[in-house]
């Protein structure tokens, strides 16, 4: 009978998100390998990546030669996370910057999204090699949304770099990806923290790794608009608080601050998944233990019961 594990619900929350890896970390030093993985959007990427190499470095190394890479410039991201790095930027280039960002914005008003799907697929070259779900060493589920139907769908087979793409296809700033008649975008408008797809594939406790944004750092808005997206948040906050009550650990990395398009932070946001991480070992363990615990007693009980029907 082999050791208990854990299953692992990989949230989404763009580029908060790659604090999973510090998660991941903990887990790869304790020696706790997951019985599977769910993830969404950057949880989707993070969790498939890992599920590949199961090497917390080699993740990371991706991640660094995508953040270096032209990928940035070329989609635009700056756009959508320069307000603090604009304002560090001087002259021609701060007019630059500017200017390319209400583009960019823009575009939201007269295309389905700001940034061709297809570049997003380009950036699947950088972070994982191009094979079959079936193929990596721990089960995977990658979610995302069918905006036609509305409805999640759950790939545990096909492409993974096509599964990861659609579930991290940001509605308005990535266009949706078109696959067998769907039309395809991030799972968070499902399951921003997978945790009912997760129990679906495994009985094993189930770790939620929540990197949602919280109201607590958004000011109060004073004009409609403002209040229509701040009452949608509201409503993704909720719904979120209601998924990860199905979880038996919760691990929060301190993440709710840093913007969602900010992948250049990404080594503090490893640093604080795997504080986060290391702050609820003793709950992880004390579930994996109380759930081996249950499992022994069963099979205890089963061999006995074979015994008394041979005697």
């Amino acid at each position: 009978m082999s050791r208990q594990s854990i299953s692992l619900a990989l949230g989404g929350g763009g580029a908060r998100g790659i604090a999973h890896l510090g998660v991941l970390r903990v887990l790869e030093e304790e020696g706790i390998v997951p019985e599977c993985i769910a993830g969404t959007s950057m949880g989707a990427v993070i969790g498939a990546m890992y599920a590949r190499y199961r090497d917390t470095n080699e993740v990371e190394r991706r991640i660094g030669d995508l953040v270096k890479s032209d990928f940035m410039d070329k989609a635009g991201l700056d756009s959508y996370a320069s307000s603090k790095r604009i304002f560090h930027k001087k002259g021609l280039d701060h007019v630059l910057s500017r200017l390319r960002q209400n583009i960019q914005l823009a575009r939201v008003f007269i295309r389905p999204g700001t940034i061709p799907v297809e570049l997003l697929l380009e950036a699947m070259d950088y972070l994982i090699d191009d094979i079959d779900i079936s193929e990596l060493s721990i089960p995977f589920c990658a979610v995302a949304t069918d905006l036609s139907e509305g409805k999640p769908v759950l790939f545990r087979s096909g492409p993974v770099r096509t599964a990861i793409t659609a579930s991290a296809a940001i509605p308005g700033v990535f266009t949706p990806l078109e696959y067998e008649g769907m039309k395809l975008v991030d799972g968070g408008a499902s399951y921003l923290t997978p945790v009912p797809p997760v129990k679906q594939i495994s009985n094993a406790p189930v770790v939620a790794v929540d990197v949602s944004k919280t109201l607590a750092n958004a000011p109060f808005p004073d004009r409609g608009y403002g209040i229509f997206f701040r009452s949608g948040d509201i409503a993704m906050i909720n719904y979120n608080a209601m998924l990860i009550e199905q979880a038996d650990v919760v691990i929060r990395p301190d993440v709710a601050s840093i913007h969602w398009a900010d992948f250049y932070s990404y080594p503090e946001m490893i640093e604080k998944g795997y504080v986060a991480a290391r702050s609820k070992l003793t709950e992880i363990d004390a579930v994996v233990h109380r759930e081996s615990s249950l499992i022994r007693r069963w099979w205890e009980r089963r061999k006995h019961k074979v015994k008394t029907s041979t005697s």
